[in-house]
């Protein structure tokens, strides 16, 4: 058992409310490992007893028309805000506002990079038997328009042309 439950239905504990044996055990056993339940426990306990021994308290005769009084003042004692609280509602948004301004202030310009001129760039072809190979310039989508803008290679096997071989070579 954690203090938190045992703090939360420790009034159910201390008035018997709790039968289940299993329930009791846990109670029990938490008051055993726990000094601070246990000094709760303890103080719960004695503030009871206390109670129950103090001797009845008895109102003055006139107690009920007090109280009635009393109670009518302040049912019709409208408090006022405090008159600090404009002031405090109107300096934070004071200061929210220049938190905004000096933010905004202190953000850095992003300039534009300016654009590369085109350069022409060759594509080489490697061929005779080899594996056709094309390389393509990333900055070709810029120039000529490549819809890949990461750049492009082609390959392709080379083709081999097989011929039968023929009696007397």
């Amino acid at each position: 058992m954690l203090c938190t439950e045992f703090l939360e239905r420790h009034s159910e504990f201390r008035d018997g409310l709790i039968t289940a044996p299993r329930e009791l055990r846990r109670f029990t056993r938490h008051i055993a490992q726990c000094a601070a339940c246990r000094r709760y426990d303890t103080t719960v306990t004695h503030a009871v007893q206390v109670l129950h021994t103090a001797p009845p308290i008895s109102l003055s005769p006139d107690f009920r028309r007090r109280l009635q009084a009393r109670l009518e003042l302040e049912r019709d004692h409208v408090p006022l805000p405090p008159a600090r609280s404009g002031v405090s509602a109107a300096l934070l948004v004071l200061a929210g506002v220049a938190l905004f301004v000096f933010e905004v202030g202190q953000r850095p310009r992003v300039e534009t990079a300016q654009l590369l001129p085109a350069a022409a760039f060759p594509k080489p072809v490697a061929s005779a038997g080899l594996p056709f190979v094309s390389f393509q310039d990333p900055r070709a989508s810029v120039v000529s328009g490549n819809p890949y803008p990461y750049g492009t290679a082609l390959v392709q096997p080379a083709t081999v042309n097989l011929e039968p071989a023929t009696s007397g070579r």
